[in-house]
């Protein structure tokens, strides 16, 4: 079978291939689509693909129209025919789809079906193939070949067997029959036996394609060919009889076959490719390729299962890879690709994977790191380095001390060093023999060196754990420090792209730094770049490819501009190879391993990148440009109703305020993930996200009458308002949210307003004179209350006295008050701060009872009551405190007042009840303010206080019964910088700026005690 597949002639090309000939079955990509997923029955019997883009399949028992994303299903609830088998499918311009069953032609058109009457009544028929030609559609029936009109099947053509197959080729249409295929042209019938065996008997032509400039008809005995007129078995072996089920000739020369044991392809110049058991292409009953070139293969067990070319090509055991765990890829200079797997290194040269050096022979079996030469291959281990030369594996002596390092990358720089970015620090080789160390001494936050880089101009620059450094004359520098990039930036990759940018790959976020020159920017997934540690950076052409754990993507470098320029600009990144990412779209497929050098090579267009699967090739220069998608909205939903779109405005029902918007958006290219949002025009401004990219549908609820535009657009688009889908939908206003209701509503309102009006109003003046009566008697008795409050809360309930609280708020007051009395102004009066305290007060509480010692401090608060002038103030302080404010007198006068308020309270009796009677000495501190006349606002009267206190302290200290008052040391003037002054004035004695004076003989007075 084999020799005669190999005559196969060359097929058509088309100018964009979508099925690469040169690539066997297992490297293209298949996604498969079931039950599960929305298809009616796992049987996929007919596929096609009308010309909006929307995928038809036809099952056993319904039928699906498919989006890439969504199914929507037609079953026998929406038309009893569709419980047949669906045998063929065909989609027009005009939004109608023909369907052919087992019993019969259907025609599915404005979301409703018709079915078409057979030609002759009441003997349904199956039609199982169906075909357009001059823009009539043909129909296989029972006849011979028909064609629809007038609501029936009416023959066309008549045939001696019904034709089970059709096929339009130059001015000719070919049928299959039973054993034999006609062909019809210029209303004539030539009839081409099939060289059946007897045994077969009359086996039907179920398939027919032309391939290869001959034509093909496949048939349940046998597939057989078209040369010089006749039939030729395509295999003649009389021990494998080809049963075909299916055939499918592609735009790219592959000929497809399907039997119900595997799927066949047989292409131009290379043997038959027969696959078995393979997912997807099991049991095959329909094949069809679509517009962009995918191929789709209905089977009866499996769904429907895409078949398309990927841009990637996986080279494992295979390929003669005896380890399929790589870690590490490198170019040699013959031309050659280097790998290290988890077990040795081997070579990709002539179209195979060869072993070198086995996992055995090295320091550890693990080959982390190459660095292939001319003369010579360095191979970098988990424990160590090991050189082969000339097919012997050395490890030298000199580099000894990396035997127990994680050997993450090997580079020679132009002037012929050898770096080596290790676990244990960076190392540097030369002349073969002297190895550096270099670490945390020499300048490297943590020494773990993952990868070592030469720029164009000649600096080594190192990637580390925690940073970026730059080798500089055998010293070590922070370099990515000096651009804003933190030390704690745990570096995977880096490249210098052409323009002299640089470009890194972190682990932290997942995300990229673009050094401009100048500074670093930090891109993420909130600048919607595609999560992914990045293993391996390249620049090809315009593009920035990114390779790492999470799969590959593609990052145009116009984009990249635009995005540093302005912050605002999202990254339109292509995701090519999709590990895991956060987004959908790319191919699905494993990558990648490792984060150092040699963790990948472009070369000839293609990326070679290590994964735990052999190597992966992604093909650079696949054009991934598409044309703008036509998003369809296809229902309303409101009232448990569908409501088709049309032309104008939808006219929604009464009560019709919750709407549920249906659209879909025909894709089946997944590097091109539609990024659809929709707004509600009228109702909202701001476009919105859909919940998960599978969703095709938004819902709103509660809406207001009124009119509104629903649109929906693919924002992956350029332009993605220019190709928006909209529909225009009115909600009508009930009776009472009219116009006119409204303002009769108004209008009576009014009326009743105004009669209430005139109601009211002679009884509202009635009332206002009782109001403003009983006003004017709350507001003289709340201002009474509010004086009476205010001076509870400024009068200490015990003495009845002024408290703290009326001196924080009175003497501010008085103060600039005195500021414009003369004396005051040029410092010939002052106010007087007398701070008392009733010596051993607490010997009358432990005496004679606390009710004893509150009679003497109501008593003490009179006599100093009597003493005060007028304008002068007594407060109680605290406990047996009280503190006197004298209006401004004569400086000078403060041993007068002193001694005049020991004077009198030690001269008075006080009475402790029960008619006994005490006498009692008090302590008093006096200051003057202001201290300084110089410098009137130079402390504050709290300030003051603090002093006067520290005075009293100094007369208790001081035997009791006296007085001790501060002044200012003559001639003592206040420093320029006042900002000491500010808190505890008590500076002002410790710097000699203050003395002490008080009752003559009790102490001796020294300046700054």
């Amino acid at each position: 079978m084999a020799c005669l597949w190999l005559l196969l002639l060359l097929a058509v090309s088309l100018p964009a291939a979508a099925l690469d000939t040169g690539k066997p079955f297992r490297d293209y990509v298949t996604d498969t689509w079931g039950v599960d997923q929305g298809l009616p029955q796992i049987s996929v019997l007919a596929i096609t693909q009308d010309p909006a883009g929307y995928l038809w399949f036809g099952t056993q028992t319904g039928l699906a129209r498919f989006d890439g994303v969504r199914f929507v299903r037609y079953t026998q609830r929406d038309a009893p025919e569709l419980g047949n088998n669906i045998l063929a499918l065909l989609a027009e311009a005009d939004d109608r789809l023909w369907i052919g069953t087992t019993q019969g032609l259907l025609l599915l058109e404005d979301q409703r079906f018709h079915a078409i009457a057979p030609t002759v009544a009441d003997h349904p028929a199956p039609v199982s193939a169906l075909l357009k030609v001059d823009g009539r559609l043909l129909a296989g029936c029972a006849e011979g070949i028909c064609t629809p009109r007038e609501g029936r099947l009416r023959r066309v053509q008549a045939l001696p067997d019904p034709a089970l197959s059709l096929l339009a080729d130059e001015d000719a249409i070919w049928a299959g029959g039973q054993g034999r295929v006609f062909q019809v042209s210029g209303g004539s019938v030539r009839t081409l036996p099939l060289p059946l065996p007897p045994a077969a008997g009359n086996a039907g032509v179920t398939a027919l394609a032309r391939a290869g400039g001959e034509l093909w008809a496949g048939t349940r005995n046998g597939l057989f060919r078209l040369r010089n007129g006749s039939w030729q078995a395509a295999d003649p072996r009389p021990h494998e009889v080809l049963t075909v089920e299916a055939m499918h000739a592609d735009r790219d020369g592959n000929l497809w076959v399907a039997t119900p044991q595997y799927l066949e392809r047989l292409r131009a110049g290379q043997p038959p490719e027969r696959i078995h058991n393979t997912p997807g292409a099991i049991a095959v009953r329909a094949i069809y390729e679509d517009r962009d070139g995918n191929l789709w293969l209905g089977s009866m067990v499996e769904g429907a299962t895409r078949v398309w070319n990927g841009w990637t090509r996986r080279l494992s055991q295979a390929d003669g890879l005896q380890d399929p765990l790589l870690w590490s890829v490198a170019a040699a200079p013959d031309g050659s690709i280097w790998v290290g797997s988890s077990n040795g290194v081997a070579v990709w040269q002539n179209g195979r994977f060869s072993s070198r050096v086995a996992g055995s022979q090295l320091p550890h079996p693990e080959a982390y790191s190459l660095l292939p030469e001319r003369d010579q291959t360095w191979i970098g281990t988990r424990a160590g380095v090991a050189v082969l030369r000339g097919g012997r594996l050395e490890q030298p002596p000199a580099l000894a001390p990396l035997r127990d390092a994680q050997i993450n990358g090997i580079v020679r720089d132009h002037a012929g060093r050898l770096w080596f970015a290790t676990t244990q620090g960076l190392f540097l080789l030369q002349d073969g023999k002297r190895l550096t160390r270099y670490g945390e001494h020499e300048g490297l936050a943590d020494p773990r060196i993952r990868l070592v880089y030469e720029t164009r101009d000649g600096r080594i620059l190192l990637g580390t754990y925690k940073g970026l450094y730059e080798w500089r004359d055998g010293r070590i520098l922070a370099t990515g420090r000096l651009g804003g990039l933190s030390d704690d930036t745990p570096v995977t990759a880096f490249v210098e792209l052409r323009d002299g940018r640089w470009v890194l790959g972190t682990s932290n976020g997942e995300s990229l730094r673009v050094h401009d020159g100048q500074r670093w920017h930090w891109l993420d997934r909130e600048r919607e770049l595609p999560a992914n540690v990045a293993f391996h950076l390249a620049q090809n052409g315009g593009d920035l490819w990114v390779a790492g754990m999470r799969g590959v993507y593609r990052l145009p470098l116009a984009v990249l501009d635009k995005a540093l320029a302005n912050p605002r600009q999202a990254l339109a990144a292509q995701i090519v190879i999709n590990s895991g990412t956060d987004r959908t779209g790319g191919q699905q497929d494993k990558c990648c391993n490792g984060a150092g050098n040699s963790r990948g090579v472009l070369r000839d267009g293609q990326l070679w990148l290590p994964t735990r699967d052999g190597a992966l090739l992604v093909d650079v220069d696949t054009d991934t440009d598409s044309a703008p998608r036509n998003i369809r909205i296809d229902h309303v939903q409101v009232q448990g109703r569908r409501l088709a779109t049309g032309q104008g405005t939808l006219k929604l029902p009464l009560d019709a305020r919750d709407l549920r918007f249906e659209f879909s958006l025909p894709d089946f290219q997944p590097m091109h993930a539609p990024q659809l949002r929709y707004r509600l025009a009228g109702y909202e401004k701001e476009w919105h996200e859909l919940e998960s990219p599978t969703t095709r549908s938004a819902s709103y609820a509660s809406l207001p009458p009124g009119y509104y535009t629903f649109e929906v657009a693919d924002f992956s688009q350029a332009e993605p308002l220019r190709h928006a889908a909209h529909v225009a939908v009115e909600i009508p206003r009930r009776l009472y949210e009219t116009l006119v209701f409204r303002l009769l509503a108004m209008l009576g309102l009014a009326g009743l307003i105004w009669l209430g009006y005139l109601g009211l109003q002679h009884r509202y003046a009635r009332q206002r004179a009782q109001l403003e009566r009983l006003v004017q008697e709350r507001t003289r008795d709340l201002q009474a209350a509010n004086a009476q409050l205010k001076a509870i809360s400024f009068t200490d309930p015990l003495t009845g006295l002024h408290n703290r609280r009326y001196l924080s708020q009175q003497i501010p007051t008085d103060l600039s008050f005195y500021e414009r009395d003369e004396g005051y102004a040029n410092g010939s009066e002052a106010v007087v701060f007398a701070l008392l305290d009733v010596d051993h007060f607490k010997s009358i509480n432990d005496t004679h009872g606390h009710a004893a010692g509150d009679r003497v401090l109501e008593q003490m608060g009179q006599l100093l009551g009597e003493l005060k002038r007028s304008g002068d103030y007594v407060a109680r302080w605290g406990g047996e405190e009280f503190l006197l404010v004298f209006r401004p007198l004569p400086r000078g006068s403060l041993g007068r007042l002193g001694q005049r308020l020991c004077t009198r309270i030690a001269a008075h009796s006080f009475e402790l009840g029960n008619g006994q009677q005490h006498r009692l000495t008090a302590s008093v501190g006096l200051i003057e303010c202001p201290l300084f006349p110089s410098h009137p606002r130079l402390l504050g009267w709290e300030q003051l206080v603090t002093l006067a206190d520290r005075a009293l302290y100094r007369a208790k200290m001081a035997g009791r019964n006296g007085w001790i008052a501060y002044q200012p040391v003559p001639g003592a003037q206040p420093p320029d910088d006042l900002s000491a002054l500010a808190g505890d004035p008590w500076w002002l004695v410790e710097n000699g700026l203050l003395e002490m004076f008080g009752s003559d003989g009790r102490i001796d007075i020294a300046r700054g005690a």
